[in-house]
């Protein structure tokens, strides 16, 4: 069962990166659903965008945490 920071992690990837992530064991995915919400607390340069547009924050910052498996 996902919890909900893998659920929303998973909205803010790409379809494409998203069905790559849902395919890895549901630990793998709750690692990289911490390491997302990390990465969104501490990314100074995502402050000002995670405030004018949450949905593109998130999203650049789940791509950065999967960039590795492309």
């Amino acid at each position: 069962m996902q919890t909900d920071t893998v659920k929303r992690f998973l909205n803010a990837l790409s379809p494409a990166s998203r069905d790559d992530v849902q395919h890895m064991p549901a630990e793998k995915q709750e690692q990289m659903a911490a390491a997302w919400e990390k990465y969104l607390s501490d990314d100074t340069s995502l402050l000002t965008l995670s405030e004018l547009d949450p949905p593109s924050a998130e999203h650049r910052a789940a791509e950065h945490v999967i960039q590795d498996l492309h």
